[in-house]
């Protein structure tokens, strides 16, 4: 079994939030902003905003601006641990 560092356990709680879960599965299929998130996930903007906040914290997604929308994605290179993590909260 994989062994994790305090830092790494203190990470990984922090994704598997609920929230944060819905936004990684949106995010995972698609670049979007946070109206649209609003509309589909059903959650306020400003607890969508402070999701991504943490999330962008961590380094699992980035934004770009499109217009007047900022745009949200998961970073190329963290795609794979997204599914991971996203698979992990199935198990929960």
């Amino acid at each position: 079994m994989k062994e994790y560092s305090a830092a790494k356990i203190i990470q990984l709680r922090k994704l598997l939030a609920v929230n944060r879960i819905k936004i990684l599965s949106l995010l995972v299929k698609e670049d979007t902003c946070v109206c649209q998130m609003v509309r589909e996930l059903d959650l306020k903007h400003s607890l969508i905003s402070h999701h991504l906040k943490t999330l962008i914290d961590l380094g699992i997604i980035e934004s770009t601006r499109n217009g007047k929308h900022m745009i949200y994605q998961v970073v190329p290179e963290k795609k794979q641990d997204v599914r991971d993590i996203l698979h992990l909260a199935k198990l929960k």
